[in-house]
């Protein structure tokens, strides 16, 4: 192995390790103070956010120093191309509200490009993660490369406020899709809903404001056996809003696509 690989090689298993340790804590933790963002009542942050983003950060940067990082809670030091982004708790609300459907998300970009992905399902205890070319898989289950659906085979994931965001911005026209799919699902966590497509139980998802830390692990883990994302946003800026469609196949995302009146 050479010494590049060696080195990803360690990082993925520093990663995987402390993913798996801080997601087991979370799950147990009792004690949750709970706040708003900017006042709005769907974008919550917790104290459990907060203490999961300390702890990964620091146990991987006292080994890996001069890496750069980008996570939800107010944390962007882009020093060079090597970078670490974190999602502490995908899914807030879920985990509020639900205490399940909320992942711990992590991806590493090696020298600005996708190297690796882990997320972490704490309840179900699932680690859906891969290196990019060496397979995807979520605990020790490797995950097989996606067929191809039709439209009328898919399950679509998206919330209602997406939905409605899709309808107004980009010309989606929500009876004649709700003809065209099999089935509607909101999960509420979007790096879980990617990694769902990467298994195959759904097919579709959509999001229009959705950022990259959301999205960066699941997207790396769903292209790794075959889907495809597309993502669509007016800002020049990583922490941006942002909107997307998801897909098991890069046919069915022409597909979707399609459908929009405005796209790109």
């Amino acid at each position: 192995m050479n010494q590049k690989l060696e080195l990803i090689s360690s990082k993925f298993k520093d990663a995987y390790a402390i993913v798996k340790l801080v997601g087991k804590e979370l799950k147990e933790k009792n004690e949750i103070i709970i706040e708003m963002k900017n006042n709005d009542i769907s974008d919550l942050v917790t104290n459990c956010d907060v203490e999961v983003q300390n702890k990964i950060m620091n146990s991987l940067k006292e080994k890996y120093v001069e890496d750069s990082w980008l996570c939800e809670e107010n944390v962007n030091e882009i020093l060079n191309s090597n970078l670490w982004i974190l999602d502490p708790i995908d899914g807030t609300t879920n985990f509020i509200s639900q205490r399940c459907n909320y992942a711990v998300s992590l991806a590493y970009y090696h020298q600005g490009k996708p190297t690796f992905g882990i997320v972490y399902d704490v309840v179900n205890d699932e680690v859906f993660h891969c290196i990019t070319d060496q397979g995807a898989f979520v605990n020790q289950t490797r995950l097989m490369k996606l067929p191809i659906s039709e439209m009328k085979e898919s399950i679509l994931n998206g919330s209602i406020k997406s939905l409605l965001g899709f309808n107004k911005q980009h010309g989606l026209n929500l009876e004649e899709i709700s003809k065209k799919i099999r089935a509607h699902r909101s999960l509420g966590c979007s790096s879980l809903a990617i990694c769902h497509l990467a298994q195959n139980k759904e097919q579709l998802f959509i999001s229009n404001h959705i950022k990259i830390w959301d999205y960066a692990a699941a997207r790396i883990i769903l292209e790794e056996v075959g889907g495809n994302m597309d993502v669509y946003y007016t800002l020049n800026t990583l922490e941006c809003n942002q909107t997307c469609i998801a897909a098991t196949s890069k046919e069915l995302l022409q597909q979707f696509i399609s459908e929009c009146n405005e796209w790109n």
